[in-house]
């Protein structure tokens, strides 16, 4: 009889915890109990918040769902919630993969970059300006810090942070494309994908930008998480003034048809995104290094000047390369999809963008899988390899030859652009179902270029660059000279002789491409905002 209790004792606690494992997701919801079976649940009421801390005088108002709650940004009483510390959170924070979900309204400008929901001591960092060459926008010193944050950015807009104490992540988009004080209610979501090394932001429903977070994965502050102010420095902080609905957690990475079902649930109204039935026909490229994120002629005017450029061209998809902190504020210009790489590499896409992963260095390639129409997708990568040797000054030394040339490639580009052909070589095999483009900044020239008839602009030297070779013996086509083979053609900005010392490309391969148009640019509207050419082609599929 003991045995046979025991054994049933046994039975239920097994069973007991197989019904915990496969719980789906936890969830603090400002609604109640509904679809989503909470594991944490918090209503309106105010005897309903048992275990969690709410400051200051707050009400409920009509949410997106039933009712939300209101926080005031009172100085002298400011209101805010904090949840409780659970436990089970703290694993998620460590290691496992998650999902955040907020629904916001507000009408009140956020001066301070105040939280709507963190994990992590933000408040207690300085406001900065981080804009340098490799970096742009303003955000706070404590992003570093562990754990993670959406806040209200002064201009009306939205903001993400992740840390883990040593680097950290922003994500800056602006408004009006992602305006949250409008006095409309607005979805904000992000996930976390580990094994990936993956972030997804969305904005009412729409994966906005992908963001690849390298080596950061700790990011467990050990504090809770705070509503409307971060979970440490409530009492000396202001704090966000609006309202906040469905705030959920999620112990798996929601997919975008998910975040876009959830907006759509409480947004009828809402046009979900639907790859178009007809396939894409013609495709405008651009590969451009726009050299410190555009800011060449000053920090507002030069990305306006990127903008305008790429959409005077009607470029549908661009590999950038020194994106360096304006590719938020240049995507969400153009309203196109944003996947960052590294802070160099990026790529801006009018079609969504399906998956991402690096290559060899997310610093050197980041890789995309964008879908144009329903069955109809291209892998495209944005490339950028090491700028030494100097060829430029080598080529024009005294006693250079073709030979020094070359072999001063060996250690650096030539090295580098081999073992990317060689990770990338089961999508090259592949590119005939799967058309394959990688554009960028090869910083070396090419062979198509440096012929015996082009010798007299170089020197007397006719050179067979070897990174230009690689990407030929693995079947690319290079689209500028495949549309431009004579060297007596001269873009209207730039002359046959400087054409022969590109650097940028646009690469293809696949059965169903051709290339239609090719050109090189360098000047726009009497200026240019960076120190490389854009590259631009069209591809028509057969």
């Amino acid at each position: 009889m003991k045995n046979r209790k025991c054994e049933s004792i046994h039975l239920s606690v097994l069973v007991l915890c197989l019904m915990i494992a496969t719980l789906p997701h936890r969830v603090f919801s400002f609604k109640g109990p509904g679809q989503d079976k909470p594991l944490l649940r918090i209503a309106m009421e105010d005897n309903d918040l048992q275990g969690h801390e709410l400051y200051g005088r707050d009400s409920a108002i009509a949410g997106i769902s039933g009712k939300a709650k209101y926080f005031a940004a009172n100085k002298g009483n400011p209101s805010f919630l904090l949840l409780d510390d659970q436990k089970p959170l703290q694993e998620l924070w460590d290691s496992l993969d998650f999902s955040v979900e907020v629904w916001v309204q507000t009408t009140a400008v956020n001066e301070d970059h105040q939280v709507i929901a963190a994990n992590k001591d933000w408040n207690s960092g300085e406001v900065k300006d981080f804009t340098t060459n490799h970096e742009f926008g303003i955000s706070r010193t404590s992003g570093i810090h562990k754990g993670w944050a959406i806040v209200c950015q002064p201009d009306g807009s939205w903001a993400w942070n992740i840390g883990d104490g040593k680097s950290k992540l922003d994500y800056r988009p602006t408004a009006p494309r992602q305006q949250i004080n409008d006095g409309e209610w607005h979805q904000i979501v992000f996930t976390i994908h580990r094994a990936k090394r993956e972030a997804r932001m969305y904005f009412d429903g729409l994966n906005v930008a992908i963001y690849n977070t390298g080596g950061l994965r700790d990011m467990n502050s050990l504090l809770p998480v705070g509503i409307a102010n971060d979970p440490l420095r409530h009492k000396k902080a202001s704090t966000f003034e609006g309202a906040v609905d469905e705030f959920h957690i999620y112990n798996y990475v929601l997919t975008a048809g998910q975040v876009a079902e959830k907006y759509k649930a409480l947004v009828p109204a809402s046009k979900r995104y639907q790859a178009p039935v007809q396939p894409v026909k013609t495709l405008n490229l651009m590969a451009w290094n726009i050299w410190h994120g555009g800011r060449r002629h000053g920090r507002e005017i030069g990305p306006r000047q990127v903008i305008d450029f790429i959409k005077d061209t009607g470029t549908d998809i661009v590999m950038m390369q020194e994106t360096y902190g304006s590719g938020p504020l240049i995507a969400d210009a153009l309203g196109y999809y944003f996947y960052l790489a590294s802070t160099n590499i990026s790529v801006m896409s009018k079609y969504p963008i399906l998956a991402t992963w690096t290559v060899y260095d997310a610093f050197r390639c980041g890789v995309t899988t964008i879908q144009l129409s329903e069955g109809q997708e291209i892998n495209l990568a944005s490339l950028w390899i090491h700028y030494l040797p100097d060829w430029r000054n080598d080529s024009a030394a005294p006693g250079a030859t073709a030979e020094k040339l070359v072999a001063g490639e060996a250690e650096t580009r030539h090295k580098e652009i081999e073992e990317i052909v060689r990770i990338l070589d089961p999508h090259i095999q592949k590119a005939d179902a799967v058309p394959l483009i990688i554009g960028g900044d090869f910083n070396s020239p090419s062979h198509k270029d440096w012929t015996a008839e082009t010798a007299r602009w170089h020197n007397g030297l006719e050179v067979e660059w070897p990174v230009s070779k690689v990407m030929m013996e693995a079947g690319f086509t290079d689209s500028f000279r495949e549309i431009r083979p004579g060297i007596n053609y001269a873009s209207p900005t730039m002359t046959k002789e400087r054409l022969t010392y590109r650097i940028d490309y646009i690469y293809y391969k696949g059965k169903e491409l051709q290339a239609v148009d090719s050109d090189m640019h360098f000047n726009y509207k009497g200026i240019w905002p960076s120190d490389h050419p854009a590259v631009t082609t069209t591809l028509a599929f057969k």
